[in-house]
C-alpha cells in the first residue's frame, strides 16, 4: 500500500474510532438506547479497519499478532453488528414473544451476544498489544489495549458467574474512558511519527 494512503487511512481510522467510542460510551452511560446502538453499530467497521491499519502500519512486526487481532475483531464485528441491527430494526416493531431478544431484558440472549462480542474486541486489542512499546505514546496504547483485553475477559467471566450488574456497569464506565484514550493516543502516534509501511 502507498505510504501516503496508508498514513491517511490510519489517521482516519484512528480518529473515527476514537470519536465513535466516545459517543457510544457517553450515550450508553446516559441510557440513550437508540443513539448508543447506532454509534456502536457504526463503530464496528471503524474498529475493524483500525486493526487492519495497525497491521499495515507496523508491517512484519505484527505477525502473528496482527492476524490474530484482525480475526478477533471480525468475530466482534459479526456479533455486535448482528445484535445492534436487530435491536434497531426488529425490536421497535413490538412483535409479541421477542422478550428473549430484547436488550431491555437483562436475561436476554442478546446480552450473551453483547458480552461475547466485547470479549472478542478485548482479545483483539490484547493480541495487538505486543506490537506497541517503543515510545511513550505507544506504551500508553499498549497498556490501554491490555486493560481493554482484561475488561473483556472480566466481563465474560463476570456475566457467566452472574456478578452484580453494578460491577458490570463499573466495567462499562472504565471501558468508556480507557478505549477512547487508547485509540486517541494511537491516532496521535499515527499523525506525529514517520510512517512504517510493510
Amino acid at each position: 500500500m502507498n505510504k501516503n494512503k496508508t498514513e491517511t487511512a490510519a489517521i482516519l481510522a484512528g480518529g473515527s474510532t476514537t470519536v465513535l467510542l466516545a459517543l457510544a460510551g457517553l450515550t450508553s452511560v446516559l441510557k440513550m438506547a437508540t443513539p448508543s446502538l447506532i454509534f456502536g453499530f457504526v463503530l464496528v467497521p471503524s474498529f475493524i479497519f483500525l486493526v487492519n491499519c495497525i497491521h499495515f502500519y507496523y508491517g512484519d512486526k505484527t505477525h502473528p499478532y496482527g492476524l490474530a487481532g484482525i480475526s478477533f475483531s471480525i468475530i466482534y464485528g459479526v456479533l455486535i453488528s448482528f445484535n445492534y441491527y436487530l435491536q434497531l430494526t426488529l425490536m421497535p416493531k413490538n412483535i409479541p414473544g421477542l422478550d428473549l431478544l430484547s436488550m431491555n431484558n437483562p436475561n436476554s440472549i442478546m446480552w450473551v451476544i453483547e458480552v461475547l462480542g466485547y470479549f472478542f474486541m478485548g482479545l483483539s486489542t490484547l493480541a495487538m498489544a505486543p506490537v506497541f512499546g517503543s515510545t511513550a505514546v505507544e506504551k500508553v496504547v499498549k497498556y490501554v489495549f491490555i486493560l481493554n483485553g482484561l475488561l473483556g475477559i472480566g466481563g465474560l467471566i463476570g456475566y457467566a458467574l452472574n456478578f452484580n450488574l453494578s460491577i458490570m456497569f463499573f466495567g462499562l464506565i472504565l471501558w468508556n474512558i480507557v478505549m477512547p484514550i487508547g485509540t486517541g493516543a494511537l491516532t496521535y502516534h499515527f499523525i506525529t511519527n514517520k510512517q512504517r509501511v510493510k
